[in-house]
């Protein structure tokens, strides 16, 4: 599937289908086609009906044997493109995305003699909604699998920088301006942390899932079998296939774990997308050198430029989730008394939310394979900026009660360029005793720093 659609990307609309189609781990984008939906939906149609052949009325009115349960098995085990063709082709006719997979599956029981009378129970008392619930729920399932992969391989590389830089002091900006120093690994971690409580968040999430009829109160289960506890064998049911189970729905499952999910993909893009304009402004500063590539263009009329293109598109698509993840939740979380149809076309773009975040992490990694530290620059901005020591000078006069500590300090500095020699005449000048003399005279840019190493050591 994916060389076919691959081969004609030039044509496609969407650039996930398009540009980057060659950039989206393809077990991502085939979960999230057309042809993926497809094949959840035959996914759960079966394997609902392999659980209607378990209890014990029903068991015993078929009768299938083993052979068939395989042959049934492998209608959704072997499902193909051709296959899913044949869906849309059936489709066409019915115009109903879900009963052609009834249809489809039925054709495929009357090529088994012991299985034509049991193909009135594919669909048997579900709506299109039971389908549909469980099979998005079973596509987020493993689109989150590889989500989370590529996050933990960011947060791996955020930790390993990390590490590597705990000790290398920087000046920090605060509104922009020169702040305390602090280290680039501190920094770093910083994200590493952010990252990992919304990982931990989103592993903890529950997919849920619904298989109770038409509104939610399995009329047509007990109208037909009034003696089982259908309750009971739609939990396990939506159980054995790894989700949680939604007792209280009306015709649709409410949506609230998408909800939960998206909003923390939203955090999850806001932190990386923070993280590009950072990197995007150690780049500015020149703390941060690319490597080149001697083949690459930076501008077509700059032969100079060495854009940090990988930052800018990470951030790019990272506002792309926000934006479209947010229409998603909101959509979602409303419906029309029982049922309205309008969050079949929202769950659609479900995928598109995936594809993008992926698509950002592998820019985002791509961005920090090609960088390395200017530690001479940072080091030399550090040593031009004593006036940055106003902080603890001040803060030990007034542990050491000397009067208008702040004032002094504030006087000397604000706004001033201040270097090592008038620095130290200035506390020579404040005529304090030769313990607390010493201690200030001994406060340097690179070494005021505070724990920051520790904390970019720490494991998390």
């Amino acid at each position: 599937m994916s060389s076919t659609s691959r081969k004609d990307s030039i044509t496609s609309t969407s650039p996930i289908d398009g540009r980057y189609s060659d950039k989206i781990d393809p077990k991502l984008m085939e979960l999230n086609s057309e042809f993926g939906l497809i094949k959840k939906r035959v996914q759960v149609e079966i394997s609902w009906f392999k659980k209607l052949m378990t209890i014990q009325p029903i068991k015993r009115k078929y009768r299938l044997s083993k052979g068939d349960l395989d042959f049934v098995e492998k209608i959704s085990k072997n499902f193909s493109i051709d296959d899913a063709h044949e869906v849309k082709n059936i489709e066409k006719t019915c115009n109903h995305d879900v009963k052609s997979i009834e249809y489809f599956i039925k054709k495929r029981f009357l090529e088994r003699d012991n299985l034509k009378k049991s193909a009135e129970m594919i669909h048997f008392c579900a709506t299109s909604e039971d389908i549909n619930n469980l099979a998005y729920a079973l596509i987020s399932t493993d689109s989150l699998k590889i989500i989370k992969r590529e996050l933990k391989n960011i947060i791996y590389t955020l930790s390993t920088i990390a590490k590597k830089h705990s000790d290398l002091a920087m000046i920090s900006r605060t509104h922009g301006q020169k702040a305390s120093p602090t280290t680039f690994g501190k920094e770093i971690k910083v994200y590493e942390y952010r990252l990992k409580n919304q990982l931990n968040k989103l592993n903890k999430i529950q997919i849920k899932g619904k298989m109770n009829g038409a509104v939610g109160n399995f009329n047509a289960h007990y109208a037909v079998l009034n003696n089982i506890d259908w309750p009971k064998i739609s939990e396990n049911y939506v159980k054995s296939l790894g989700l949680y189970n939604n007792p209280f729905t009306t015709q649709i499952e409410s949506h609230d774990w998408i909800f939960e999910m998206l909003s923390i993909i939203n955090h999850l893009a806001l932190i990386l997308e923070n993280l590009c304009r950072d990197m995007w402004t150690y780049i500015m500063l020149d703390y941060i050198k690319q490597k080149k590539n001697e083949n690459e263009v930076g501008s077509s009329t700059m032969p100079h430029k060495v854009n940090p293109i990988d930052f800018e598109n990470a951030e790019g698509n990272l506002s792309i989730v926000y934006g479209l993840s947010n229409a998603i939740s909101k959509k979602l979380l409303t419906s029309r008394l029982q049922r309205d149809l309008s969050d079949s076309t929202t769950l659609r773009n479900l995928g598109t939310v995936y594809c993008q975040f992926f698509l950002a992490t592998q820019s985002l990694a791509k961005g920090f394979s090609k960088i390395d530290l200017n530690k001479n620059v940072i080091t030399k901005d550090l040593e031009n900026s004593w006036e940055l020591l106003a902080e603890p000078i001040q803060s030990v006069m007034r542990y050491n009660s000397i009067p208008n500590s702040y004032e002094v300090l504030k006087k000397f500095t604000r706004g001033k360029s201040i270097n090592k020699r008038n620095l130290r005449k200035m506390i020579k000048d404040l005529k304090l005793n030769k313990g607390l003399e010493k201690k200030l005279l001994n406060i340097k840019p690179s070494s005021y720093i505070g724990v920051a190493k520790k904390l970019s050591n720490k494991k998390i």
